[in-house]
């Protein structure tokens, strides 16, 4: 079933809609009656009276019990918007709502959302080979990978993440590959058949990041207004900067940095399915492709450079076991958690730091804050 789905998904999304720079706007918004939209201020209220208020205090308390460096604890900033308000927020000492918190691996998610909005434009197809030209001689193998691939990371390139300082990824952030980040995760060779196997790689969201920058004008400059322009400032995103390497390359796997506040503007575009104060950012179907695992037999929680709530393969990592089912996430190194959860109309923003040997340690009060909030009488 789920390659049907994505196989539905996909056949909308390579059908390339009529191209515009504006936002689409939508006759009559999908959503909840009466949400509001933060593009300037996030509307902040108590917890509904069908929220468990003691269990919710609860879930804050064991999130920041655990200190890491220095005494401070390793969450640093924990908020929880429901029904499009802030019922919950909190920051360790020395941080606040002003802080721009590192986003590592949700800047893949951030890199997704850009594709979607050229997609939406009628300026990239998924489902079309990679525009990378090194790959297209007549002989390369690699002229099969598409921008589907990309993003499921299930390209079959030679450049998945690896472990330790001697693996790909570290080789590329901190390396010899790190003046020029696209040239080295794109010089790699094909080394399975696309969609059969699936491999975690920040280089191959590098690669889709370039692919990005080039459709849009190719400088830092032009990849900067696009952002802005497109995402950033419909939803009141101010406090996010992307950082680029020393050849000018969008970091788009792992570096943007964003306050607590931005954090959760971004996950309530996927939470609202795209669309934002009227307006239609992310194309039609955009939301199923995101929550449609990648088609690899050892795959079966991640997606497009999002992480969903499902029973994780051998050797994958399961994002937040214990919460429902529809919650899907962006997620980074060392704990940055932005997760939706549209069967309670939640989202959920963790911030901060922890060592691999915590994971229990942030994911229990991530999943016990979630149990706090009811569902949705008729939950998707």
């Amino acid at each position: 079933m789920r390659r049907l789905a994505l196989a539905l998904v996909l056949a909308l999304l390579c059908a390339a809609p009529v191209a515009s720079s504006e936002p689409a706007a939508v006759p009559a918004s999908p959503q909840p009656s009466g949400v509001p939209w933060p593009s300037q201020a996030w509307p902040a209220a108590e917890p509904g009276p069908d929220v468990d208020r003691a269990a919710l205090e609860q879930a804050y308390e064991h999130a920041f019990r655990t200190l890491g460096r220095a005494g401070v604890p390793n969450t640093r900033a924990l908020l929880a918007v429901h029904r499009g308000r802030i019922v919950a927020e909190r920051y360790a000492d020395g941080f606040d709502a002003q802080t721009r918190f590192h986003s590592w691996s949700m800047a893949k998610s951030v890199t997704q959302a850009l594709v979607g909005i050229l997609v939406r434009q009628g300026r990239l197809e998924v489902g079309a080979p990679a525009p990378v030209p090194e790959w297209h001689g007549a002989d390369d193998p690699r002229r099969v990978v598409t921008l589907n691939h990309l993003l499921h990371m299930t390209s079959g390139l030679d450049n998945a993440d690896g472990q330790g300082g001697e693996g790909f990824g570290a080789q590329m952030l901190f390396g010899d590959g790190a003046a020029d980040q696209v040239a080295f995760a794109s010089d790699v060779a094909l080394t399975r058949e696309p969609d059969t196997h699936w491999a975690y790689s920040t280089a191959t969201s590098n690669i889709v990041a370039w692919i990005v920058q080039q459709e849009v004008g190719g400088t830092p400059e032009a990849l900067l207004g696009f952002l802005h322009r497109e995402l950033l400032d419909p939803l009141g995103m101010r406090r996010t900067i992307p950082e680029f390497d020393a050849a000018g390359h969008y970091l788009g796997g792992g570096f943007v940095w964003a306050s607590a506040h931005d954090w959760a503007r971004f996950g309530y575009l996927y939470l609202r399915d795209g669309v934002w104060e009227g307006s239609r950012i992310l194309p039609e179907g955009w939301l199923d492709y995101t929550t449609t695992a990648a088609p690899a037999p050892n795959n079966s929680v991640h997606t497009a450079h999002f992480w969903i709530n499902a029973q994780a393969r051998p050797g994958q990592f399961e994002i937040l076991p214990g919460a429902p089912p529809s919650a899907f996430c962006a997620s980074g190194a060392y704990g940055q958690y932005v997760c939706m959860v549209p069967t309670h109309d939640l989202l959920v923003v963790r911030l901060g730091e922890m060592q691999g040997i915590d994971w229990p340690e942030l994911r229990s009060p991530i999943v016990e804050l979630i149990a706090a909030f009811p569902p949705l009488p008729e939950a998707p």
